[in-house]
């Protein structure tokens, strides 16, 4: 599964904070959706910008391990897949610098393509557990869809898209449902080439301030399918319960 996972808050940040030590500084992220606003300082706020997080996330496909700080403009995302069988550890970490990948403790000397796939192998993880925060940045695209109704409850639904070539996965959509009162995400979907995807959110937990949530996903594949399909009765009629997404052993670490 390769959804566009590695977006907004992560490249673009990863951009911009390269470009603070290589020239001018970037320009500010443009004003986000009232309801996105809320939904970060709900999950999170300032401690987003400057704290370290650890965190184990927990799927069908296996497990791994992320060490994500930010201070200020300087951040470091360490992603650690563990040996299962015959595939080895893969370790990898971007900072504002750029991208180090090891194997089994053994740096990998990494070529344009080795370092485009080791970033997006980062992003692909960081992305989930730290929205809504990772939904800041300039080739966020925002459209509101005004309220809707789940299971008894108004929710407030935002489509997220892409500007055309800011990554390998520009293409793809997202919506979100947020409560409307408190900004938290209820349940989200995503698009992609080969189907479509749909979380929802059955445990929540604050650690240290910072908001995570647990995740049934689940999926239609095939052919890509709108993320615009998705509503109460196309859930349970068409789409399978592929795996419950669960995030275990979080620390948070104000600096």
């Amino acid at each position: 599964m390769t959804p566009r996972h590695a977006v907004a808050g992560i490249i673009v940040a990863a951009a911009s904070f390269v470009s603070v030590a290589c020239g001018p500084p970037p320009a500010p992220d443009p004003p986000l959706p009232e309801i996105v606003e809320k939904a970060i300082a709900y999950h999170g706020g300032d401690l987003y910008e400057r704290a370290r997080m650890t965190m184990t996330i927990s799927s069908l496909s296996g497990s791994f391990r992320i060490e994500a700080t930010r201070n200020g403009g300087a951040f470091d995302f360490v992603v650690i897949n563990p040996a299962q069988g015959e595939r080895p550890e893969r370790r990898v970490q971007l900072t504002n610098e750029g991208v180090t990948e090891w194997i089994d403790g053994v740096e990998s000397e990494l070529d344009e393509e080795g370092v485009r796939r080791a970033t997006a192998f980062v992003n692909a993880r960081v992305f989930f557990p730290l929205l809504p925060y990772t939904l800041k940045g300039d080739d966020v695209l925002f459209e509101d869809r005004g309220l809707d109704r789940w299971e008894g409850r108004d929710l407030h639904r935002m489509k997220v898209t892409f500007n055309p070539g800011t990554s390998n996965d520009a293409d793809d959509a997202y919506t979100f449902w947020f409560d409307p009162e408190t900004g938290r995400i209820e349940q989200f979907g995503y698009d992609f080439d080969n189907g479509l995807r749909y979380r929802r959110a059955i445990s929540f937990e604050r650690v240290n301030g910072v908001l995570f949530s647990d995740q049934d996903n689940y999926a239609v594949d095939g052919g890509k399918v709108p993320v615009d399909t998705l509503t109460p009765d196309y859930v349970a009629s068409t789409m399978r319960l592929l795996s419950t997404v669960r995030i275990s052993e979080v620390t948070v670490e104000p600096l």
